[in-house]
């Protein structure tokens, strides 16, 4: 298993997962929430499969939100969706596609699976910035989600 945190003992706790196979998107994405002091933890899985590994060892209260690539080896994103929906306290997170793909039918697949939102990747750095602090500043801030306890 190989995922990546950017440990920081300054955060809140809360942890957004990051699961893409791309290292250089991934470190991108992580350089933008580390530039925009969004505190929290990235946590990076390169694949779905390290994702689910990662899942039964963390509280998931924890998760703020994931952030999950479509295409990817081993479980792609699709596979991911029906493990969460299958996981009784894993339908319950935020899972966010965040994904190249601007196709109607792999759009409407994600949300019959239980996706939250569904952000198409920008390929424009300064876009890419806006992108990530509009999802953090939703779904990290605003959204009110029920307390599981």
């Amino acid at each position: 298993m190989e995922y990546k945190s950017n440990k920081n003992s300054s955060l809140n706790g809360k942890k957004v997962i990051l699961v893409d196979d791309n290292r250089a998107e991934a470190e991108l994405t992580q350089i933008i929430y580390r530039e925009q002091s969004i505190p929290v933890q990235i946590v990076h899985c390169f694949n779905g499969e390290e994702f689910l590994d990662m899942l039964g060892n963390v509280d998931k209260d924890e998760i703020s939100y994931v952030l999950l690539d479509l295409n990817m080896p081993r479980l792609n994103g699709y596979e991911v969706l029906r493990a969460l929906s299958n996981d009784k306290d894993g339908h319950n997170l935020i899972v966010i596609i965040f994904s190249s793909s601007n196709n109607e039918k792999d759009i409407a697949l994600c949300y019959e699976m239980g996706a939250k939102a569904y952000v198409i990747k920008p390929l424009d750095l300064n876009e890419l910035d806006r992108t990530i602090h509009a999802i953090h500043s939703f779904w990290g801030n605003t959204n009110i989600r029920p307390n599981n306890n």
